[in-house]
C-alpha cells in the first residue's frame, strides 16, 4: 500500500511539474519572442518556416526522439519517457486555447523570470520524482551511452545550438531575456532538486552487491563495501554504502531493483558530505 501511495505521489509531483512548464511557454515564454532551447525551440523554429503550432511541432520532435530512444536505449528506458513525450505538447495545446494567460505580465523582463521560475520548478518536480520531459534531453543520454560523452555538457551544448539557430528570429533584447530565462530555471530547478537536502545516504543489501557495485562505480558514484553479520541467523554479509545527489536518488533506486527486485535498502538524508569526491578533488 505504501509503494502505491509513493507511486500515486509520483506521478502527481510529474504531473505538475510538466503542467508548469507547459504553461511557463505558453504565459510567459511565447508571447514575448523570448527565446527557449530543448524541443520547444525547435518547435518553434517549425512554426516560423511551417505556420505549424508550436506545441505540435514539439509532438513531431519528441515522437521522433522516443522512436529514436527505444532502438538506442530499448524499451525501459523509452517507457520512463513517454509520459512527458506526450503530455507536455498536450498541454502546450491546451494552454494555447487560453488566450487570456498570453500576456499577464506587461514587463517582458518580469515575463522572463516568471517564465523561468516556473519552468525550473516544473523541471525540478519532474526529475527529483524520476520522471522526465523527453525531447532534447534524450540525445545527450543516448550519446553518453553510445560514446561516453558527459550528459550536462552536451545537454547545454545543444541547448545554445537551438537558441543560436533561433538567433534571426529575435531582437538582441530577447535574446537577452531569452539568456537570462535559461539562467534562471536553471538555478531553480537546481535549488528544487536539493530541497530537503543536497545528498542521500544509500546502504544496501543485496547477494548481488557486486553487480551493484560495479553499476555505481561505472555511473561514476563512489561506494564502500562493509563486512557485516545478520543478528537472527548470524550469516555473513556485506553492506554497499554509497552517497549521491538527491537528483540521482531514483534513477539510483530503479537500477537498484532491476538487478536485486528484493534489495533490503534504506534512504537517508544527509546534512552535509566532505571529502574526496565531493570536497576534495579525486585526483589530491
Amino acid at each position: 500500500m505504501k509503494s502505491i501511495r509513493t507511486a500515486g505521489v509520483n506521478i502527481s509531483m510529474i504531473l505538475l511539474g510538466i503542467a508548469l512548464n507547459a504553461f511557463a511557454v505558453e504565459a510567459f515564454c511565447l508571447p514575448y519572442g523570448i527565446l527557449v532551447g530543448g524541443a520547444t525551440g525547435i518547435g518553434r523554429l517549425l512554426n516560423y518556416f511551417t505556420d505549424m503550432p508550436v506545441s505540435m511541432g514539439v509532438m513531431c520532435v519528441n515522437a521522433a526522439l522516443l522512436v529514436l530512444a527505444f532502438f538506442c536505449m530499448g524499451k525501459r528506458y523509452s517507457a520512463s519517457i513517454v509520459l512527458g513525450t506526450f503530455l507536455y505538447p498536450v498541454l502546450m495545446a491546451f494552454f494555447e486555447g487560453i488566450p487570456q494567460i498570453r500576456h499577464m505580465v506587461q514587463d517582458p523582463l518580469l515575463a522572463a523570470l516568471c517564465g523561468g521560475g516556473l519552468m525550473g520548478v516544473g523541471i525540478g518536480l519532474v526529475i527529483r520524482n524520476g520522471g522526465s520531459l523527453g525531447g532534447s534531453d534524450v540525445v545527450p543520454v543516448i550519446l553518453h551511452k553510445k560514446a561516453k560523452l558527459p550528459i550536462a555538457p552536451v545537454m547545454y551544448g545543444l541547448d545554445v545550438a537551438i537558441l543560436v539557430l533561433q538567433g534571426f528570429l529575435a531582437s538582441p533584447n530577447e535574446i537577452i531575456l531569452g539568456i537570462l530565462m535559461t539562467l534562471t530555471y536553471t538555478v531553480v530547478a537546481n535549488k528544487t532538486l536539493l530541497a530537503g537536502g543536497g545528498h542521500v545516504q544509500f546502504m544496501i543489501f543485496s547477494p548481488q552487491n557486486e553487480k551493484i557495485k560495479k553499476l555505481l562505480v561505472e555511473r561514476g558514484f563512489g561506494a564502500t563495501l562493509l563486512h557485516g553479520k545478520t543478528a537472527y541467523f548470524s550469516h555473513e554479509t556485506d553492506v554497499l554504502i554509497t552517497i549521491l545527489s538527491v537528483r540521482y536518488m531514483n534513477y539510483v533506486k530503479d537500477r537498484i531493483l532491476e538487478i536485486d527486485d528484493k534489495a533490503f535498502m534504506t534512504i537517508s538524508s544527509v546534512r552535509e558530505v566532505d571529502g574526496r569526491g565531493f570536497t576534495i578533488s579525486m585526483d589530491s
